[in-house]
Formats: C-alpha cells, sequence, structure tokens
C-alpha cells in the first residue's frame, strides 16, 4: 500500500490535482468535499468561515451587542470594499455596485464558545448563483467566489498587519493597501479601530471546498498599531477637486462651497492660509484641491470630511 501511495505522488502533474493543506484538518475536509462536491458541471457546495471574539471586551460568552454588531458590520464593509478593489473600483464617497454588493454579502449564524463568542459567516449567494452553470468556455471559469478572494486579501493583509516590522512604509502591510486603494484601507481602519474600542481580540479562518483554510489572529493591541499605521501612512486619503461658489462669510476655520451639481460641502482650510483668502467674496466661483476622508463613526453612521490643500479663483461663468 505504502509503495502505491508513494507511485501515486510521483505522477506528473500530481501537483495539479491535489490541492494545497496544512493541517490534517484540512486534509480531512478536502478529501470530505471532494466526495460531495464531485459534479463536473459545477461547484456546489459553499464556503464558509468563523471569527472567533475574545479578549478583555468578551465576560464569559457574553460581549455587548453593540460591539459586536460593530464588529460584523465592519468586516461585512471590509469585504465589500476589498471585493470592489478586486474589481477595479477602489474610490471613497460612493458606494460599491450591485454585483460586488450582491457578491459579497455575508449571512451570520452565532454561537457561544468557552471564554468567547463565535461568529460563522456563510455568503449569502449560492455558489451556482454566482457563477451560472457550466459552459463551453471551462478555461475561463474558477471555483472561487467573490468572497472567497475577498476575504483571502482581508485575512493576507491583517497577517502583513500583525508583522510590520519598524519602518511601516516600507511593509507588506502598507503595500497591499495602498494597492488596494482608500476605500479598503478605510474599512481596514475603521475595523481596527472597533476592535481597539472594545478590547476584542479575534480569529479569523475561511474555509474554501478544496482549499486550505486560510487564518489569522488579531488582537486588540495590533489593531490598534495597524489603524495607527493607515493614518499616518495617509492610506485612507484621496484627493478630490471641489468646484463651486464660496458661500462662507468667515473663511477662518473652513469653507462651505456650493457644488455645481448643487450639494453644498464643508472643507477644512488645511494648507491654506487665511491671509490668502482675502478678497475672496460670497458667490465667487473657485476650485479646491482637497483630500477627502470617510470615518465610520462609534455610532454606525459614516462621516466625510474635506481638507484643503489649495485654491484658485475662476472667472464667472458667460
Amino acid at each position: 500500500m505504502e509503495a502505491a501511495i508513494l507511485d501515486g505522488m510521483s505522477e506528473p502533474g500530481i501537483d495539479e490535482r491535489i490541492p494545497d493543506w496544512t493541517t490534517a484538518d484540512d486534509l480531512s475536509r478536502i478529501g470530505i468535499e471532494a466526495l460531495f462536491d464531485a459534479d463536473p458541471l459545477g461547484r456546489a457546495l459553499a464556503s464558509h468561515g468563523n471569527i472567533r471574539i475574545a479578549g478583555d471586551g468578551v465576560s464569559g460568552s457574553s460581549a455587548k451587542v453593540t460591539e459586536v454588531a460593530r464588529v460584523m458590520a465592519g468586516f461585512q464593509r471590509l469585504a465589500t470594499a476589498v471585493g470592489a478593489a478586486q474589481a477595479g473600483d477602489k474610490a471613497l464617497g460612493k458606494k460599491a455596485n450591485v454585483a460586488v454588493t450582491r457578491g459579497t454579502e455575508l449571512l451570520l449564524t452565532a454561537a457561544p464558545a468557552p471564554g468567547s463568542i463565535l461568529l460563522t459567516l456563510t455568503p449569502a449567494l449560492a455558489p451556482t448563483d454566482e457563477t451560472g452553470p457550466a459552459g463551453m468556455l471551462d478555461e475561463f471559469e474558477t471555483d472561487d467566489q467573490m468572497l472567497d478572494t475577498a476575504v483571502a486579501a482581508a485575512i493576507d493583509v491583517f497577517s502583513a498587519g500583525n508583522d510590520i516590522g519598524p519602518v511601516p512604509d516600507k511593509s507588506s502591510f502598507v503595500h497591499q493597501l495602498g494597492d488596494m486603494g482608500p476605500r479598503t484601507a478605510s474599512a481596514v481602519r475603521d475595523f481596527a479601530k472597533t476592535l481597539e474600542r472594545a478590547a476584542f481580540d479575534i480569529d479569523i479562518d475561511w474555509k474554501q471546498p478544496s482549499r486550505t483554510t486560510r487564518r489569522v489572529r488579531v488582537t486588540a493591541r495590533a489593531a490598534r498599531h495597524m489603524a495607527y499605521v493607515v493614518e499616518h501612512a495617509n492610506l485612507d486619503e484621496q484627493p478630490v477637486v471641489i468646484v463651486g461658489e464660496y458661500l462662507t462669510v468667515s473663511a477662518v476655520s473652513a469653507w462651505v462651497i456650493q457644488q455645481d451639481d448643487g450639494d453644498a460641502v464643508t472643507v477644512k482650510l488645511g494648507r491654506i492660509d487665511p491671509s490668502q483668502t482675502r478678497g475672496l467674496a460670497v458667490g465667487e466661483r473657485i476650485r479646491v484641491q482637497a483630500i477627502m476622508k470617510t470615518e465610520t463613526t462609534a455610532g454606525g453612521n459614516t462621516k466625510t470630511t474635506y481638507t484643503a490643500q489649495s485654491f484658485e479663483r475662476l472667472a464667472a461663468p458667460d
């Protein structure tokens, strides 16, 4: 028997047919899933994952409902932000498109565990509903759901965040979030701040059929450092241009600008010295180069801020 197994493992192309695994549990799970998901017409089994919450914010198997809800809302925002980034949409200030929102929606089952709370996550969308029936162009099809790649990327970011090192700007954490854009960076920052405020240490795992389990542990202390690095590396900022009418009578601390689309926004002066605004009249058109940031508050609301970097007066429209 041993000789037969060894001969089989030496067959050409065996590495392409045997999925990666890291633990005996993974190997057992993958084997069982292979029996249940042997349909040649497409994937049938769904992925699932867990977030185990422990730490000083958990007493026995209980924690504040509001804090647990913020963890789940933050993780959902992060999964959607990563999914949007992988689809090429990385900008702040707008919602991800319907396909991304639908493809990254999670369902939740909660249960107590010794000294912790266990949250089990599954995709709201079944694999067959997302990928559709297998077609003639099988070489272009994939067994990955959008959540598989999004959660895996999020786990990679948190793993990198646990190993930032003494020079954050050169870390994999900063480089990965830089590639993913400010929306994902903001979601990571908000999620990390939620863990810090709640004093939660969490373990995240994600089990995709026929793939090794992806895992990461994030402590409240590590989360605080991740949020700090995101903010000080300016990963959560996006340059924007604001054009409209200057409405503020006093320009000491902030302006109110009526944009051409009709929305009024408040812009902090930032690098602009108040002396530069002398002679600026109410109703005058200006163009402002600003930095945009969004933040999810402890109450769950989204706060958007604009900080001016420079401005110029514009000629009145004909």
